[in-house]
């Protein structure tokens, strides 16, 4: 394992505490430019709870509130409250391909959202576990000059049965061990649409620590960012933890 990977484990509570948890689930608030695909209620308020050893989600209250939005490996689908199926889709992500997916450069339906968000906040509640993953490769890039300071990298490369947002993704790393930046391109939106996810305001739940202002920019050639438009702005109010 990495000893920068160590470091960023040990910041954001160590890898025993990681170990014995379960589950998380968030609530918090979803903004920025990405939100305008979303139908329904357009996820405004967000709980998922998210499963850390499997890849699934669960947002509750969406596409409307009396409804569940369930990704389960790649697999999405759309439930009553009491878990009766309304609608489904399987392998999600190939929806996004093709002359099938030209509509989503325009509109997602409710199966598109719940595949984006639930692979999505998987990986973001789950990371830096998620960077343990059999299959996962880490190296230490170059280190990084921003806001003042010098942050240190993580490349990390995924393997293809993760759903996450690019093979190849880059974590940038603080003098504290606390992931600040983290680097992708967002493949079911577009091979163009490079983004930075700047991570602020890490609060501790439990013995595990989280960011809870999460800001995605346009990311340019060379790793330089745009202030606008946000694309995403994720605000987490509180985690529950399950062991």
């Amino acid at each position: 394992m990495s000893g920068l990977l160590d470091e960023v484990l040990t910041a954001h509570g160590g890898l025993e505490r990681w170990r014995a948890v379960t589950a998380v689930t968030a609530h918090g608030r979803f903004g920025g430019l990405l939100r305008s695909r979303f139908p329904g209620n357009r996820m405004s308020s967000v709980t998922v709870r998210v499963d850390l050893a499997e890849q699934q989600a669960v947002f509750h209250g969406f596409p409307q509130q009396d409804q569940q939005a369930v990704f389960d490996r790649g697999d999405v689908r759309i439930e009553t409250r009491d878990g009766q199926l309304i609608k489904a889709r399987r392998s999600a992500r190939a929806a996004f391909a093709g002359l099938s997916g030209l509509r989503r450069n325009l509109r997602w339906d409710a199966l598109d959202a719940a595949y984006f968000a639930g692979y999505a906040w998987w990986n973001y509640l789950s990371t830096p576990m998620l960077l343990t993953r059999a299959g996962v490769t880490i190296t230490e890039g170059d280190i990084w000059p921003e806001a003042g300071e010098h942050w240190r990298r993580l490349e990390v490369g995924f393997p293809p049965d993760l759903h996450t947002h690019s093979p190849h993704q880059t974590f940038h790393v603080d003098a504290a061990g606390l992931i600040r930046r983290h680097d992708y391109v967002a493949h079911p939106v577009g091979g163009w649409a490079r983004a930075a996810h700047y991570c602020n305001d890490h609060r501790d739940f439990a013995g595990l620590v989280f960011p809870t202002r999460r800001r995605v920019v346009p990311r340019g050639l060379g790793g330089r960012t745009l202030a606008h438009p946000i694309l995403v702005a994720i605000d987490i109010d509180h985690i529950e933890i399950e062991t």
